[in-house]
């Protein structure tokens, strides 16, 4: 479901989220889980546009806990991550700024269950191996039009 508003001229409102039931057909119950398919994801924010070239994006990225295997008895973790974007535009040049996670959330962006064994271990492990998500991160930039 997608929701778009426009609350005043300047003013803009819009969100979407996505829910699925994911189950493998031909696998008993309770081992049919699809690995790493969240049921729940939603994107969002607020955006502001004002006069004289100013604008701002209040964003929102939220991907519920999954499972990761097909039992359900490892789950990826789940997350919720805002980032803002300020820009300023004065005729050919244009001046950002983005904050990436504003609130310096730790999440994990690739999250994979793996069986692994180091050399000297008897065993191999099964565990969850993840790629840590982007922490708090000011960027800015400086474009001119031709």
């Amino acid at each position: 479901m997608s929701l778009r508003y426009q609350a005043t001229p300047w003013l803009y409102f819009d969100g979407d989220i996505n829910y699925a039931y994911a189950r493998a057909i031909d696998e008993p119950k309770g081992e049919n889980y699809i690995p790493l398919v969240p049921s729940l994801t939603s994107t969002g924010g607020v955006s502001v546009k004002l006069p004289l070239g100013i604008s701002a994006n209040l964003r929102y990225r939220y991907m519920n806990t999954k499972p990761a295997i097909e039992d359900n008895s490892v789950r990826a973790k789940g997350y919720f991550v805002n980032d803002l974007l300020l820009n300023y535009g004065l005729g050919k040049w244009n001046f950002l700024v983005q904050i990436q996670n504003l609130f310096d959330t730790k999440w994990n962006e690739a999250q994979f269950e793996t069986e692994t064994r180091l050399r000297n271990e008897q065993q191999s492990v099964s565990e969850l191996h993840f790629t840590p998500g982007t922490p708090f991160m000011v960027k800015a930039g400086l474009s001119y039009k031709f």
